[in-house]
């Protein structure tokens, strides 16, 4: 972790404004959630999009290229803490048309969660005037 809070120093990274990218080698990548969106398919497959500056986009290409499909990897949006995930690819790049005078760049990477929470997990209340009853 320190590692993280090396490159948060050394860059001037806030990174409660970040989403993080981990490999198992240590290998780190924050990128500002303003470039980021998240939707979840049906499928369970995550698609975080990303509409970025080249040079940003070079270096998501360069952290995920060695990066093999199925490979295990990590994820913190905002210093809510590590979810693991694999790997399941990069989308082409592709110019966004804008009338800003900087090229953005949107690219996918598609991620599947490494392990499925068992219903047993969740909190059961224990008794009927809990305010989290109304969930189960």
């Amino acid at each position: 972790m320190s590692e993280l809070t090396d490159l948060a120093l050394k860059d001037n990274i806030n990174l409660d404004e970040c989403i993080v990218f981990t490999k198992d080698n240590g290998d780190i990548l924050a990128v500002n959630i303003k470039y980021v969106g998240i939707k979840q398919r049906q499928d369970k497959l995550m698609g975080v999009n990303f509409s970025m500056s080249p040079k940003q986009v070079k270096q998501l290409d360069e952290f995920f290229s060695t990066v093999n499909v199925g490979e295990l990897f990590y994820y913190d949006i905002s210093q809510t803490g590590n979810i693991p995930v694999n790997y399941r690819g990069l989308s082409n790049v592709i110019k966004k048309r804008s009338t800003q005078a900087e090229s953005v760049f949107e690219v996918s990477l598609l991620m599947q969660p490494a392990q499925n929470m068992p219903k047993d997990n969740y909190f059961n209340p224990s008794c009927d005037c809990c305010t989290l009853h109304h969930i189960i």
